[in-house]
């Protein structure tokens, strides 16, 4: 790849998926206008991508599939495809350069996958507070049953 101009631009409206958790990678991004959120496979928003930033690049440095989830921003996103073959050229030109990349991502990969376990964790969370306020409830509502029934068995008016 000689230049900027070789390479495709795309566009794509408000909140349009761009790809998917454990999907193929045969392309990075340069965000050119707009935003790009990107989330874990559960859901957890990790990152808002924004005008002049790189993204969709861990993937091809590391060369396996997408371990994020990216979705145009609000207001959409134009970007330039970087496609895989230029990331590569990018490697052999400069093997101390791809050496520190593959590293920086695989730090970014590690703390996306430790974003998701802690989301997770927190999720689990919720539900057992969720159950133990259903079982306190339920609780509750008998002992005030038996509190009526003995109310109504022992105590009389006179």
């Amino acid at each position: 790849m000689k230049n900027n101009d070789e390479l495709t631009i795309k566009n794509w409206e408000p909140n349009a998926l761009i790809y998917d958790y454990g999907t193929p990678s045969f392309n990075a991004y340069y965000i050119i206008e707009g935003e790009v959120d990107i989330f874990t496979p559960r859901g957890l928003k990790l990152n808002t991508i924004g005008q002049c930033e790189v993204f969709g690049e861990a993937s091809l440095f590391l060369d396996k599939k997408r371990s994020v989830t990216a979705r145009a921003g609000k207001i959409g996103v134009k970007t330039q495809l970087i496609p895989k073959s230029y990331i590569s050229d990018l490697q052999e030109g400069s093997p101390i350069l791809s050496a520190l990349l593959r590293n920086v991502q695989m730090r970014l990969v590690d703390s996306n996958e430790q974003s998701a376990r802690y989301a997770r964790d927190i999720d689990t969370l919720i539900q057992l507070a969720k159950k133990q306020n259903e079982v306190s409830k339920a609780v509750t509502d008998k002992l005030t049953t038996i509190q009526q029934r003995i109310e109504n068995d022992f105590f009389s008016d006179y």
